[in-house]
């Protein structure tokens, strides 16, 4: 006899994916796979490193307010950063980056353990 391995579906549906998103207002969507999958929901802050060079954004995520933190606020699936005044800040253009992204993760010496997406690789 076959043995059945069935799951119950508890009404909640999560799409999985673990992309950052950024909209048009300046505000970054991290998707409920990325906070299930980073824990990043068991911090406060987040600091925003800018490499532009290389067109690519760090997140650094901390428990301690310091100078340039941005306040992370959770919600029912995911969390957002609102961080319109990092991307003014560094002159990126909200229309022309709005997007989804992947992400990796990388130590970078003298900062720590960031998650790193590349706006040229939408």
């Amino acid at each position: 006899m076959k043995i059945w391995s069935f799951k119950k579906f508890d009404g909640v549906y999560s799409r999985g994916d673990t992309k950052i998103g950024i909209n048009k207002s300046g505000l970054i969507r991290l998707s409920s796979g990325f906070c299930k999958s980073t824990n990043v929901t068991n911090f406060k802050y987040c600091v925003l490193f800018y490499d532009s060079g290389n067109k690519a954004i760090a997140f650094k995520f901390i428990n301690t307010r310091e100078n340039g933190v941005l306040k992370i606020t959770r919600d029912t699936t995911g969390a957002t950063v609102s961080a319109k005044s990092f991307f003014k800040a560094n002159k990126l253009d909200l229309e022309t980056n709005a997007g989804r992204y992947d992400w990796g993760k990388q130590t970078i010496p003298n900062i720590g353990d960031v998650f790193i997406i590349e706006l040229d690789k939408k």
